[in-house]
């Protein structure tokens, strides 16, 4: 009898709680789109609230009443309304939110690995949508990246106002990302852009600055990460072919073709569709080159697949995999200045083959209480083989990232914080024919707070452990930033973080030779450390339907023991890396982004112009000896820069211009323009102080494009590079294209 009186009395207070319960509920989406936002937030009353899942679906537990809901979500609309919530009852409401659009409202995630609004961040970060990609038909990366204002890429060593030099093929202060992870070389931490895949890539965010403390090693001097684009509730199908030739060079004297003119040529593939639950990206790319370089070629075929199937609202699973094979040539610097601008010297060229694969599987988790799990994870194997010197590089590259997110948006903080490790096997004869590991493994923490809907507040963390072939090193790294909103479209932002490198495999121990020069280990070179601060001003520009963003900013940055290959007597002729010492960046930038419609014609620009003072803290003798300048100056950089890119369309036709100026490089290797042996005028690189005497006064290059849509879904163009023919050289030794033509045809299905 007590038994069955305490099960009914049970059942009438759970009762009593239920008939005191309602249920709000529904699906928040994309007006435009369809597309369900993750990470979507709505409140009843300010008060009660929660995050969308995967599915951009809510649920909310409440007493009953009458509620004002209000949903958002960064660079949308909020929508707010009255509802009433009644006992025992559930309301299902879907809700579309219209986006906000224009550049003022550009969303970027790389700056704190959430989403939040450009003009909000705390740091320096620029942003290239996919059309300018496409309309360019740029062919690798780095050929897109070098239209942002202070950012150069010398011979694939990415340069972010002045943070890097020349390293040679190994070494990297700007990490690369695909994905949020990492995709540098596993034995010389080097990015190869030509592995990207251009055809599904969403958008590119840059940051200018350390970001050691959210990215550890290879983020000191900034932070590449290239987006790629998942399939909306309409599926895309896109092709395009291109091909090209190369002018003569504007010294005739130079051209060492006949009549066959050297060309290029091209194609690529790409598809997004949803099935269901299950989303799927794929595409394809093949390019062949037969260069303006005398016996440089360049054959390569890549295929990429991301999958991503959605388990239920609160978990998705996923499978990336991108693979490439290639052929090529390179050579180390040219012949001569008479005639052999465009030809190898002898010795100089060597002949590749290739193999790269990245297996990226993932997993994104919201639990019950609205947390974010993910699970990344890489597998990069990038197996190469020098023809010419019969040397193998055989490198596999493992990562693995847990991150947890934590968004209280009733006291406006997201935590983020995650644990990752990494782990690299290298061999290879170019390192003396050994096999050599290092290992990699993080802790991080990242506080962004944001006070009186004005003020944004940014704080992390990070501890680095490394290792290199049985050599152990730790340290912590860390990093502060604010952005305050002064009006409507003005933002205030100051920064400052450290950044931190470790060497790599191939700045340590390789061994190898080039034309007679050595290329030497230097097994006793140690890390290298520094920080960056900034202090900068975004100002949101509208006119009529045409709105962009002025940002003005200065910097500084300093490097302890610098790492940089260097021309020496190790005993003999050669390069190694070695810690060249102090280092001091100061500069300043200015830069201008728009689009939007100038009376009928839809306008988009990038400009920019970036000064930067590089210099030792300590200059001795021993550095003004390596250096081709007898002042206070680090070698291969560009003091002054200015980008230039604009694009309108005029009824069927779309027309567009890029200006670059880079100045005088004022400081090389001294070896490159110094005689070996005076006595008989020999030079390591003929010609190259005459060459750099004649192009004192840097370099001005000027390309343009016309596209014409034949209807909604194909268009034609035709694009020149380098319009005045310019003879130019960002590396020296090693010519840049003159004049060529490319003719391209796209189609979307």
């Amino acid at each position: 009898m007590k038994n069955s009186l305490f099960v009914l009395f049970v059942a009438f207070i759970c009762q009593l709680g239920s008939s005191q319960t309602a249920i709000f509920s529904g699906i928040i989406t994309d007006a435009n789109t369809k597309e369900p936002l993750i990470g979507a937030t709505v409140f009843l009353n300010n008060q009660t609230g929660t995050a969308t899942d995967i599915d951009g679906s809510f649920k909310i537990v409440t007493t009953p009443g009458d509620y004002t809901f209000t949903a958002s979500y960064v660079g949308y609309d909020k929508q707010s309304a009255s509802i009433t919530l009644t006992e025992r009852a559930s309301l299902v409401l879907d809700i579309a939110l219209k986006p906000v659009d224009g550049i003022l409202n550009t969303i970027v995630v790389t700056g704190s690995k959430f989403e939040k609004k450009l003009g909000e961040e705390t740091v320096t970060i620029d942003v290239i949508k996919s059309d300018l990609i496409q309309h360019t038909n740029d062919v690798k990366l780095d050929q897109t990246i070098q239209r942002i204002p202070g950012v150069s890429v010398i011979d694939g060593q990415a340069n972010i106002r002045g943070g890097s030099g020349y390293s040679y093929g190994a070494g990297s202060r700007v990490l690369l990302l695909m994905d949020d992870l990492p995709i540098l070389t596993g034995d010389a931490g080097f990015p190869t852009w030509d592995f990207i895949p251009m055809e599904n890539i969403q958008q590119v965010e840059i940051i200018k600055g350390a970001a050691s403390a959210l990215y550890g090693s290879s983020a000191l001097n900034g932070i590449i990460n290239v987006r790629t684009a998942y399939p909306t509730s309409e599926p895309v199908t896109k092709l395009s072919f291109f091909s090209g030739v190369y002018n003569s060079p504007a010294d005739t004297a130079q051209k060492w073709w006949a009549d066959d003119f050297p060309f290029f040529s091209g194609a690529n593939f790409a598809h997004r569709q949803k099935f269901g639950k299950f989303d799927l990206v794929t595409g394809a790319y093949v390019y062949t080159q037969d260069s303006y370089l005398k016996e440089i070629y360049q054959r390569r075929g890549r295929y990429n697949i991301n999958t991503r199937y959605r388990i239920n609202n609160n978990l998705a699973v996923g499978l990336n995999v991108n693979a490439q094979v290639n052929r090529s040539s390179s050579f180390f610097f040219w012949d001569g200045i008479d005639s052999g601008l465009y030809v190898a010297a002898p010795g100089t060229t060597a002949f590749n083959q290739g193999f790269k694969i990245t297996v990226d599987p993932f997993l994104n988790w919201y639990d019950e209480h609205g947390n974010r799990h993910k699970i990344l994870s890489r597998y990069y194997g990038n197996h190469n083989k020098t023809i010419t010197t019969e040397q193998s590089n055989f490198n596999d590259l493992f990562y693995g990232e847990y991150q947890y997110q934590k968004h209280l948006d009733k006291y406006a903080l997201v935590i983020s914080s995650g644990v990752l490790a990494s782990y690299a096997m290298v061999s290879a004869e170019l390192y003396g024919d050994s096999t050599y590991n290092t290992s990699n493994e993080a802790v991080y923490l990242q506080l962004d707070k944001k006070w009186f809907d004005k003020l944004n507040v940014s704080g992390g963390v990070r501890y680095e452990f490394n290792q290199i072939a049985g050599l152990k090193e730790s340290r912590p790294v860390f990093r502060l930033g604010a952005n305050y909103q002064v009006a409507n479209y003005t933002f205030i932002r100051a920064s400052w973080g450290q950044g931190y490198r470790f060497p790599t495999i191939a700045e340590k121990y390789i061994s190898t030779s080039v034309t007679g020069l050595s290329i030497y280990p230097n097994p006793d070179l140690t890390s290298e450390t520094g920080w960056s601060g900034e202090l900068g001003v975004k100002q949101g520009v509208k006119i009529s339907n045409w709105q962009g963003m002025i940002d003005v900013s200065g910097f500084i940055s300093e490097y302890d023991n610098m790492m940089e290959f260097t021309f020496g007597y190790y005993p003999f002729p050669g390069f190694m890396s070695l810690n060249i010492g102090d280092t001091r960046i100061m500069g300043g930038e200015i830069s201008f982004i728009g689009e939007g419609k100038i009376g009928t014609v839809p306008t988009t620009l990038i400009a920019g112009y970036t000064y930067i003072d590089p210099k030792f803290k300590d200059f001795d003798s021993i550095q003004n000896a390596l250096s081709s300048a007898d002042y206070n100056v680090l070698k291969y950089r560009f003091r002054h820069t200015v980008k230039f890119d604009v694009e309108s369309t005029i009824k069927k036709f779309r027309v567009g211009v890029t200006c670059n100026y880079n100045s005088f490089m004022e400081a090389v290797d001294a070896a490159f323009v110094d005689p070996i042996i005076p006595a008989i005028n020999l030079y390591i690189i003929d010609g190259l102080q005459q060459y750099r005497d004649e192009h004192a006064d840097g370099d001005l290059v000027i390309d343009i494009r016309l596209a014409y849509n034949i209807n909604a879904n194909s268009e034609v163009s035709l694009l020149c590079n380098n319009v005045l023919n310019r003879e130019y050289s960002s590396r020296p030794a090693m010519m840049d294209a003159p004049r060529n033509f490319t003719l391209k045809y796209s189609l979307t299905l």
